[in-house]
């Protein structure tokens, strides 16, 4: 898609081109891993503005070239006031990388920068306490939940939705409140199998709590409410072609994995509509994010 973008990006006329037009071909480009053609794109817009600069470190920032993120921060504050999503970006980055290291310096940051921010701290906060516990440090994570659990922030409960046959159904990560909540983790059960035959592998770094003694990294994992609803797909229509979910929190790097291989496995497409864009997996095994989400 990110090639597409530029392709109709090169056959606009120059005087039309505006700042959402710019951001919009850098999005593109950052969702795609584009971050050579982004970079060139970027150095020739004459008057670049805080969206643009935003759009540019969020490109640099999924793609894992921090130094050339935080000299662009570096560059825009030394004519302006620092901007949060700037840094949110750059922290999104570290975390997507388990970077605990830069994710601590950047969060010290913050704080120091935005004090009054009390939300956007907060979702920091949780941020980088999600990158101890993907590196197994569940010490220093526990001790930034008290922190968080001390100025009241609520976790958000992960959500998906899905239409079968006209109904819309709802699941909560973990959901036993379906009427037909037996038969749904028994497909889902069967699915995971299949994944295991497969050479899939339950990625324990996207767990950021430690395990009760009835769970598993696989239970853990499976009971993520978009594999809840595309279990609930199958189980309706064994032989299903195209899946459709929504759901209210990014997907994480294991479902991501997972899904590309269920739409192959299954001979399926499943799109699924996350907090942050479209992912539409093929029956190839393949996503068009090109796993840069």
């Amino acid at each position: 898609m990110g090639i597409q973008a530029i392709e109709l990006f090169r056959q606009i006329s120059e005087k039309f081109l505006d700042e959402i037009t710019y951001v919009c071909i850098l999005n593109a480009c950052s969702h795609s891993g584009l971050v050579d053609e982004a970079q060139s794109i970027f150095k020739n817009i004459s008057i670049k503005t805080e969206c643009i600069y935003g759009a540019m470190i969020d490109c640099f920032s999924r793609a894992s070239f921090f130094q050339q993120a935080q000299q662009l921060i570096d560059e825009y504050e030394r004519d302006h006031l620092p901007v949060l999503t700037m840094y949110m970006a750059l922290l999104s980055g570290a975390r997507n990388v388990n970077n605990s290291s830069l994710a601590q310096n950047i969060y010290d940051r913050m704080r120091k920068v935005f004090p009054e921010q009390s939300d956007p701290l907060t979702a920091a906060t949780t941020l980088l306490k999600n990158v101890y516990a993907s590196i197994g440090d569940l010490e220093k994570a526990s001790n930034i939940q008290k922190e968080l659990q001390k100025l009241n922030a609520k976790k958000k409960i992960g959500r998906s939705w899905t239409v079968i046959n006209g109904q819309i159904s709802q699941f909560r990560a973990h959901d036993q409140s379906h009427p037909r909540s037996t038969e749904i983790y028994a497909e889902v059960k069967k699915i995971s199998r299949e994944l295991l035959q497969h050479g899939h592998q339950y990625d324990s770094s996207w767990i950021t709590r430690p395990l009760n003694q009835d769970e598993t990294i696989e239970s853990v994992l499976c009971g993520h409410s978009e594999k809840l609803a595309i279990a609930w797909n199958f189980l309706e229509n064994p032989n299903v072609k195209r899946i459709q979910v929504t759901n209210n929190l990014r997907v994480c790097g294991d479902c991501h994995r997972a899904i590309k291989l269920i739409a192959a496995i299954r001979k399926c497409e499943i799109i699924i509509r996350d907090a942050n864009r479209i992912h539409h997996f093929y029956i190839n095994g393949q996503c068009s994010c090109n796993d840069y989400f």
